[in-house]
């Protein structure tokens, strides 16, 4: 009788053993909002999961028909009915598509959003409870009022079917600057495994970073104190969050960012299960710059640089330059906040050197200086390309007899000179220093701008002409009688070697009455003086933040000194902009008073703000709408 016994009893503990399947991996998921899941599930999120990824009902779910307590196919909401996508949807998609198929993964997911750590510290819930708003009342009441012991109860009961292998956190955004927050995680840890009976070496912590702030998280300052979570936490891992989507809130993943997040905790958990993680970084960070946020005019600069001491970020949007901070990743980022939308050069300083943003291929077209352009939309704007026809920018190349070399040129031609066989007046633009022939183009947007002008019918079709304007032989000041030899080689350029080109390759009008001359900065006064030496070629001549000195004007042109009825009657337009910020703003000024001493009439403009190229566009729009009228 007694072996009988015993015979019955080694039967009992061989079917017991055999109910837990050693190869079903457990893992236990709390937190807040981002890993109770805050996206809208997609489709794709709901096909192709496989068998052995099984989630435990946290609570009963009638419309699903699931019952707190018992094992499903894990088909999202993994959390609560009306819970989203969350990164445990794909850490256990992961898992199962890259272990062998004997193992399978289950997983159980008690979160509250908005939650603090208190909720699952067992000695603080009672109190947290109390104090809890309303609207967290409803997810504190679906656990009891005690999401740790609901966990818990659920886990032991996971225990009779599998093996816990980890625990997956996402916790942090209502902790922020909280010092003493890996403590507090260390405590939820510590009894978790206590009351499972479980060793710490073999049921690692997996935590994931909030929002990064290369994504402009809202809380990522967060990520500092939840990075050093090992120091406290000895087995404890860090899941990065560097390039992952968000939501417009800036505090929750998107669905995209879930997806990447969950396949990282994915990443994180292989070798600690004694497997390879992939040979290839499959879960490289990216690096996306600018990111523009849609609330709250925020754009968000990034910048990889892991082994620099220092990156600074400058724009004319900003008052002073302002420095980045680096995550774990390298990633250098800042978020700031610009008022106004408009294109702005910017660029970053790295230990002191200036580079432009690698990430962004919308390069400001320069010589001397190397910068990125962030466009800031505005619909309203004359710069935003509307549904209306648009014209074409070519790339010439012409011979100029001047310089002795072949020399670039942009030509705009309107929408509708293709189909016709008209022939249209020709403006000729010229950039400021050291800009390249393309910069007209690229950041003063002159296509776009005059498209929608003539759409509007606010500007007459014309031809636009973009030349290069390096002559060459340096750069004076414009202060200096030297810049007026440098101005006199541009217009023997302009009126041998430009116009002729441009006369023989287009369809143009004859005559100076339909040619126009503008130019920005060295480009303004290169138009100035190209236009006061020929009067017989322009008729139309525009000023964009430049000048020229008196001295320059009494040696050149003593004709305005001598008959000013004379002088204007030359013009159909003699026009001045500049920004009363700008650094060549009383030099400007001077020019100004030069011509009302000697009633040479013209118009102008002040703008506020400084020598920029907003500006620049400013001053085009508004003389396009003046030509050839």
């Amino acid at each position: 009788m007694k072996k009988l016994f015993l015979v019955l009893l080694l039967i009992l503990f061989a079917l017991s053993s055999d109910a837990q399947d050693k190869n079903f991996h457990i893992f236990l998921c709390f937190g807040q909002s981002n890993m109770e899941g805050a996206a809208r599930i997609e489709a794709q999120d709901t096909l192709h999961i496989s068998g052995r990824f099984q989630m435990m009902a946290a609570v009963d779910d009638l419309s699903r028909g699931r019952v707190k307590g018992e094992w499903y196919r894990a088909v999202p909401p993994l959390c609560r009915e009306k819970t989203g996508l969350t990164p445990v949807d794909y850490f256990g998609r992961t898992l199962t598509e890259l272990l062998p198929e004997y193992h399978s993964i289950g997983v159980i997911n008690v979160s509250i959003g908005g939650c603090k750590i208190e909720a699952f510290m067992k000695d603080q819930i009672a109190a947290y409870a109390k104090t809890a708003p309303e609207w967290m009342i409803p997810a504190l009441e679906a656990y009891d009022n005690d999401p740790y012991r609901w966990l818990l109860d659920l886990a032991k009961r996971a225990q009779k079917d599998g093996v816990i292998s980890g625990i997956l956190m996402h916790q942090g955004e209502s902790n922020i600057g909280e010092e003493d927050w890996p403590l507090k995680v260390k405590n939820v840890y510590e009894n978790l495994l206590k009351d499972l009976d479980l060793k710490a070496e073999d049921v690692p912590l997996i935590a994931g970073e909030v929002v990064n702030a290369d994504r402009g998280g809202r809380s990522a300052s967060m990520n500092v104190i939840i990075d050093k979570l090992p120091e406290t936490i000895p087995t404890a891992h860090v899941v990065s969050s560097s390039g992952c989507t968000q939501f417009f809130d800036q505090i929750h993943f998107d669905a995209a960012g879930y997806r990447e997040m969950g396949r990282r905790y994915a990443a994180v958990m292989l070798p600690l299960m004694g497997y390879e993680a992939p040979s290839v970084r499959m879960y490289h960070v990216p690096v996306e710059s600018p990111v523009l946020h849609r609330f709250g005019g925020g754009v968000t600069f990034n910048i990889r640089a892991p082994h620099a001491r220092s990156v600074l970020l400058s724009s004319q949007f900003l008052t002073e330059n302002v420095p980045l901070t680096m995550n774990r990743e390298g990633i250098w980022s800042v978020t700031e906040r610009v008022k106004d939308p408009d294109i702005y050069p910017y660029h970053f300083i790295v230990d002191g050197v200036t580079v432009a943003d690698p990430s962004n291929t919308d390069i400001f077209p320069n010589e001397g200086f190397k910068a990125s352009l962030l466009t800031i939309p505005n619909e309203k704007a004359l710069y935003h390309v509307d549904d209306v026809p648009h014209g074409r920018v070519i790339y010439c190349t012409y011979k100029s007899e001047v310089l002795g070399m072949n020399r670039p040129v942009l030509v705009y031609t309107p929408s509708e000179y293709e189909e016709g066989d008209s022939s249209y007046p020709v403006f000729y633009l010229i950039s400021g220093t050291t800009d390249t022939e393309e910069t007209w183009f690229k950041v003063g947007r002159v296509n776009t701008i005059l498209d929608n002008l003539i759409a509007q019918g606010k500007a007459k079709p014309m031809i636009v002409v973009m030349p290069y304007g390096n002559m060459m032989n340096g750069t004076p000041m414009p202060s200096s009688l030297q810049a007026a030899e440098m101005y006199k080689v541009f217009a023997n350029e302009m009126t041998e070697c430009i116009i002729p080109f441009v006369e023989k390759e287009f369809r143009t009008l004859p005559g100076r009455e339909n040619r126009a001359i503008a130019g920005f900065s060295r480009g303004g006064g290169q138009s100035l003086f190209t236009a006061f030496s020929h009067v017989d070629e322009f008729a139309w001549v525009c000023s964009y933040s430049a000048y020229l000195t008196p001295e320059v004007m009494d040696i050149y042109f003593p004709s305005f000194n001598t008959s000013a009825d004379q002088v204007n009657a030359q013009w159909k337009l003699l026009w001045f902009g500049v920004g009363e910020d700008d650094f060549l703003y009383r030099d400007v000024l001077k020019n100004r008073e030069y011509f009302d001493a000697r009633g040479i009439a013209y118009r102008w403009l002040n703008t506020k703000g400084g020598h920029t190229w907003m500006n620049a566009r400013t001053y085009l729009a508004t003389t396009l709408q003046l030509l050839f009228l």
